[in-house]
């Protein structure tokens, strides 16, 4: 059975006459007693008797009619949700981030976008880069924001920021702007878990100073190390916009570092975004880029 056929066959019912069912289907009288035909050879039953000038349903009609009307509606449904969807009235997206770009870049931006579109449902998931790219991968988020360059995934970069080292300040460095990082040779290290750009970072600066980190604490997120460097348990290296208005801490510029973190919106190369993954996408460029115009933060 074809749709247009149950379509033509509904209005016929309903009206009790082809000619005024065909105008109101906007086809012609001769094409719609076509289909009709069809259809009845289809199931193999006369679904019509001609009484007078008009038409009845045979009891075979009368049966079909139910299932008929119920199929146009399941697909009227199917239209509106469709419709729905592409309007943002509903939808769902979900968005995958590092835990410093979950507390301190993006609340603010997703409460716009909740204000611009109240029916689509946010879904949130918090974890290191590499699990991110798994979770990517996998479907299970529509969007992600990570500082590592992932291939295979189209990305743009939502801003950079630089890489401090932050200590206690109670810390013999307490009254610098900078230091050297041969200079933290010395330091007990806090340093992030594995999987986190973070601590990649951390190794790659020891490394160009030539020595390698003794670390005090493995593992942990980021409220947690820059409360454990507060309390004067260690050093850490951590961007900028992780510490922004944080008692007990000071931050010190990298002088011969360099270190810089990119801040990338990702989203899967061969999966066409939804409505509302694009929409947040949108949302989350447009939010950065007035509050962050220099495309950094210092």
């Amino acid at each position: 059975m074809e749709f247009s056929q149950l379509r033509y066959f509904e209005a016929v019912a309903r009206l009790g006459n082809v000619t005024k069912a065909a105008h109101e289907q906007h086809i012609a009288q001769p094409s719609m007693s076509k289909a009709l035909q069809a259809l009845e050879q289809e199931v193999g039953v006369q679904l019509f008797d001609r009484v007078g000038r008009g038409v009845e349903l045979s009891d075979a009609g009368a049966l079909l009619l139910p299932y008929a009307r119920r199929v146009l509606a399941e697909i009227q449904a199917a239209r509106q949700a469709l419709q729905a969807r592409a309007d943002l009235t509903v939808g769902h997206v979900s968005l995958g981030v590092t835990p410093t770009v979950g507390t301190r870049l993006i609340p603010q931006a997703l409460a716009t976008f909740n204000r611009r579109y109240q029916g689509i449902q946010l879904e949130l998931h918090e974890a290191g880069a590499s699990e991110l790219v798994e979770l990517l991968n996998a479907g299970v988020v529509d969007l992600a924001i990570v500082s590592a360059l992932v291939h295979g995934v189209e990305s743009t970069t939502l801003l950079s920021e630089p890489l401090v080292v932050v200590v206690s300040q109670q810390h013999r460095f307490a009254q610098r702007q900078s230091v050297l990082a041969s200079e933290l040779r010395d330091e007990g290290f806090i340093v992030f878990p594995q999987g986190y750009e973070l601590r990649n970072y951390t190794l790659q600066l020891c490394e160009q100073a030539g020595f390698a980190p003794r670390i005090v604490l493995d593992g942990g997120e980021m409220d947690t190390v820059v409360s454990l460097v507060a309390a004067g348990l260690g050093v850490a290296v951590v961007p900028q916009l992780a510490i922004d208005q944080r008692i007990g801490l000071h931050a010190l510029a990298i002088a011969d570092g360099g270190l810089q973190r990119t801040l990338r919106l990702i989203r899967h190369s061969q999966r066409q975004p939804s409505p509302a993954a694009a929409a947040l996408y949108r949302v989350l460029h447009e939010w950065v880029s007035q509050h962050y115009a220099q495309a950094s933060i210092g």
